[in-house]
Formats: C-alpha cells, structure tokens, sequence
C-alpha cells in the first residue's frame, strides 16, 4: 500500500512540474512570419501608443555578414540559428536606439541566441558615437526574440508590444542600463563612471 501511495505521489509530483514547465510561455507562441513582418508590426504598435523614435530608419533586414554589429550574433552563430533577423535603428539622434527581432530555427535556438546577444562579446550597448542606450533588453518568445536598446519608456514599450502580439513571453534580461548620468553598468560588470 506504501508502495502505491508513493507511486501516485511521484506521478502527482511529475505532472505539475511538467505543467509548470510548459506554463513559462518562453517556447508557444501567436507570432508567425519573418522577423521583419513583426519588426514591422511592433513599429505599428509602438506607433499607436504615441512612443516618438525620430531619426529612426524603417525596419531592414539583417545580414548574416553584418550580425555582429547590427545584433551582436557572429556570422558562424547568426548561420547556424537563426532564420530571418530585422532591425530598426537610430539613423541620427540626441540618443541611441534600436529595435530587432530575430526569428531562430527554433524555441531552444532562440535561447541561445538570447544568451549569445546578452553575454561577453555579444550586443555592443556602447556602439553609437557620444549616445548610449538607458537600458538594453532580450527577450523570446518561441523561436522568436526581442532586442531593444533605446530609452526605458521605449524599450518597456517594446517588451509590452511584443507580448501583446506574441501573448507570452521568456523571462526579460536586462543587460545594459545608463542612468543618463555618470555611470553605465555594462554585461556583467561593475559601473563605469563617465569622465
């Protein structure tokens, strides 16, 4: 009798951590189609909700030759996990800002990709002359992940857009933060006060 009760414990026990696992909402997602016809639908949401990039060029494909500076994925990683990739970024500006999406071969292809673009050697928060983003985020949602390096409002903005259109999403990781003031926190590092 021990041995049954044990049995249904173990198989009771098994099953919810099965369903909290698959209740993450990181690997089901609503969004279908290529990276730019969401970058394209997330500029129209962010649109409607007033948020004003100005300078900002319309969303472009990305290149696997040009992955590194435009996403922060080496040409090796961007070929071999990813599909489709599109960004929007600051052409000129009083500040820094960039939007992209790019779609993965699949939902743990996308969370290598999220880890690549937020580690050591990935995304250059620091890329833009004289500006810096005040947060920098990456966040999937199936096969699909969000990079958005821009103002607070507009990167929290983007966040909300994109689960709006994906209706679930991963765990956000912020990896770079400035202030505005003196100090930027880069990937993994203590603050760094500006001269």
């Amino acid at each position: 009798m021990k041995r049954v009760i044990c049995l249904i414990l173990f198989i009771a026990m098994i099953s919810s951590i099965v369903a909290c696992s698959g209740g993450s909402g990181s690997s089901n997602t609503n969004l279908t189609g290529s990276a730019l016809d969401i970058l394209s639908k997330l500029d129209e949401d962010l649109k409607q909700t007033g948020i004003e990039m100005p300078m900002t060029l319309p969303p472009m494909e990305v290149s696997p030759d040009m992955s590194q500076n435009d996403i922060g994925l080496s040409t090796a990683d961007f070929n071999r996990l990813v599909t489709s990739a599109a960004s929007s970024l600051a052409a000129i500006g009083t500040f820094a800002h960039q939007i992209a999406i790019i779609q993965a071969n699949d939902a743990s292809a996308a969370t290598e990709v999220k880890n690549l673009i937020s580690g050591s050697g990935g995304y250059d928060s620091q890329k833009w002359i004289c500006v810096w983003p005040e947060k920098v985020i990456v966040v999937e949602s199936g096969a699909y992940v969000l990079l958005a390096a821009a103002r607070a409002d507009v990167v929290d903005a983007a966040i909300n857009a994109f689960q709006s259109e994906a209706g679930t999403i991963g765990t956000v990781k912020t990896f770079f933060e400035h202030d505005g003031g003196g100090e930027i926190a880069p990937p993994g590092g203590e603050p760094i006060t500006l001269g």
